[in-house]
């Protein structure tokens, strides 16, 4: 009896053991990567895939792939089928160059995939692979010179690029235009994605570019790429060059400079002053030695500097200068020539740009503001007497007006020769004090209606009676008077 009972325990623990064998021995880790041929540039897909694993599958980081591989993208799914758990982890990865690249080794649980090496082309089947030049003008910059740096993507003709963003520790980048051209390839013309960049060594010695990823689709996938690193070296200044000195020759424009100004008024005159590495130090330098040379009869001048709002990459940095101006005399002002010193990088040596400021006319108003003044009491002085002279007329033509009417209301020959000697013979000459006289005044032709009339009007005057022909007779007097009113 006491042997039975190990027995028993024995046969047992074996049947435990048969049980778990077949568990155990389902329990899997596949890592696979598709497609199958690894291309520089191209996605691939690597797959791993845990079958009735207690311990869930790894996680990855990019630097676990670095610098071989781009890790872009980890998705990951678990459930069970037919009363087996599974686990997947799809990781899609960007070969950054060509040859044989490995993959980690995975560990999960009891499952495990060795390491592995894959064999990564330099371009799939039938096409040419992809190559990289770069070129810099000037090629032997100095420190603080600008450069252009150029990236050159050979027979991408198909893809669509994104622009780069380099960085580098040792210099300044600004972005230039991108272009496609056609240059000449170890013989063969091809077509050539060109990147460019405006490049300012920030000091001298060995200068890393590092271009970064570059990424280009085609036909809608993506493609990533890394292009190798530019290195330079960028000389040292001459010693007997100041630190401070400008670099290369600066541009300067005229934004605008008023031609005339009167006397008293102030002005500005605005520059526009480029130059690679320039800095708000140096531009008030140059235009505070400039406005300190500035003649006296240009009177007290203030300065202002700022950055300009447009500045190209090309130009290098670019800043506004405002000078304000007062003139204290009248004349034609001329400013002296603005001197810019540089260090000339193609002659090694210093240089000078000169600028000549635009001719300036202070006009002194205040001998034409005294003319018009003169002018406008002479013009006053006139009205005046215009007025005068019109109220004189209206005043000589209402007396005429009252007298030919008292012509024509007068009831015997006595008030109608009164009415005739109020008219006046002629302007300027007293009243009349007869009609022989009023004739003699008016300088009447001999055959004038006027004479007759005067005759026949002293003829009435002396009757003892009326004559019945007064009203035919006044009527003709004050017709006579009024034409010859009339032609005056």
């Amino acid at each position: 009896m006491t042997l039975a009972r190990p027995l028993a325990a024995l046969a047992l623990g074996l049947g435990l053991l048969a049980a778990a064998r077949p568990a155990a021995a389902q329990a899997s880790l596949q890592c696979r990567t598709e497609p199958a041929a690894a291309v520089l540039g191209h996605p691939l897909h690597w797959t791993l895939t845990a079958r009735d694993l207690a311990a869930p599958l790894p996680s990855f980081t990019s630097a676990q792939f670095a610098p071989d591989w781009l890790l872009t993208d980890q998705q990951g799914a678990s459930g069970s089928t037919d009363g087996h758990s599974e686990q997947t982890a799809t990781l899609t990865l960007y070969p950054l160059r060509s040859g044989r690249l490995p993959l980690p080794a995975v560990q999960a649980g009891g499952g495990r995939c060795p390491a592995q090496t894959l064999d990564v082309a330099a371009a799939a089947n039938g096409e040419a692979p992809l190559q990289w030049r770069t070129r810099m003008t000037p090629a032997r910059p100095y420190a603080l010179q600008a450069l252009r740096v150029e990236l050159w993507a050979i027979g991408g003709g198909n893809l669509a690029w994104t622009t780069p963003q380099p960085r580098s520790a040792q210099a300044q980048i600004a972005p230039l235009a991108d272009t496609v051209r056609t240059e000449v390839i170890d013989g063969v013309p091809q077509l050539v994605q060109v990147f460019a960049w405006h490049v300012l060594p920030l000091q001298a010695g060995e200068v890393n570019v590092d271009f970064g990823l570059l990424r280009a689709h085609a036909f809608g996938s993506l493609r990533v790429y890394a292009p190798p690193p530019l290195r330079f070296t960028a000389r040292a200044l001459p010693l007997w060059w100041p630190t401070d000195g400008l670099i290369g020759a600066p541009q300067l424009q005229l934004l605008s400079a008023p031609a005339q100004l009167p006397l008293g008024d102030t002005t500005a005159w605005r520059l526009r002053l480029s130059a690679p590495g320039l800095d708000r130090a140096q531009v008030l330098r140059v235009a505070n030695r400039w406005d300190a040379a500035l003649p006296a009869h240009f009177g007290p001048a203030d300065v202002q500097v700022t950055r300009a709002q447009e500045s190209s990459a090309e130009a290098g940095d670019t800043w506004d200068i405002t000078l304000y101006l007062r003139p204290q005399t009248a004349g034609r002002l001329q400013a002296p020539a603005l001197r810019l010193d540089y260090f000339d990088p193609r002659t090694e040596l210093p240089a000078t740009a000169r600028w000549m400021p635009p001719l300036l006319t202070v006009v002194d108003a205040r001998p034409l503001h005294l003319a018009i003044g003169l002018g406008g009491v002479a013009a006053l002085l006139l009205l005046l007497f215009a007025l005068r002279a019109v109220g004189c007329w209206a005043c000589r033509s209402w007396r005429e007006r009252r007298a030919l009417q008292a012509v024509w209301q007068a009831t015997d020959a006595a008030a109608l020769k009164q009415a005739w000697l109020a008219l006046p013979a002629r302007r300027g000459l007293p009243r009349a004090a007869t009609l022989a006289q009023w004739l003699s005044d008016a300088a009447l032709t001999p055959a004038h209606p006027l004479h007759l009339l005067a005759e026949r009007l002293q003829r009435h005057l002396y009757e003892l009676h009326a004559m019945p022909d007064f009203p035919a007779l006044r009527r003709a007097i004050h017709a006579a008077l009024a034409s010859r009113r009339r032609s005056d």
